[in-house]
């Protein structure tokens, strides 16, 4: 996983991927933060999903980007574990 810090304003649009969903999720700014974090994380592996990048877009914002082409199943998961998805696209597809 890649982790960056992105020093520009807060953007959430998310700009489309051709094999990649991404997410934007709220997580707190108390000093628990990084234990939210860690439960996120472990939410998301925990359905097999790697995470290929995370940009921190604020104190309380990230953008994740997932290593598959749809991410409604992570964003049920995280939102039964009361986590706020803010915005999710999944990988672009490809019209047959």
């Amino acid at each position: 996983m890649v982790l960056h810090w992105v020093s520009k304003e807060f953007d959430q649009e998310i700009k489309a991927d051709k094999t990649h969903s991404q997410m934007v999720i709220q997580i707190s700014t108390s000093s628990k933060a990084s234990e939210e974090v860690n439960e996120l994380k472990n939410v998301i592996e925990g359905l097999g999903v790697r995470i290929i990048e995370m940009n921190i877009l604020s104190s309380d914002f990230i953008l994740l980007k997932f290593d598959i082409k749809d991410m409604r199943n992570i964003a049920l998961k995280l939102t039964e574990r009361g986590f706020s998805v803010v915005k999710g696209i999944n990988a672009l597809t490809k019209n047959v």
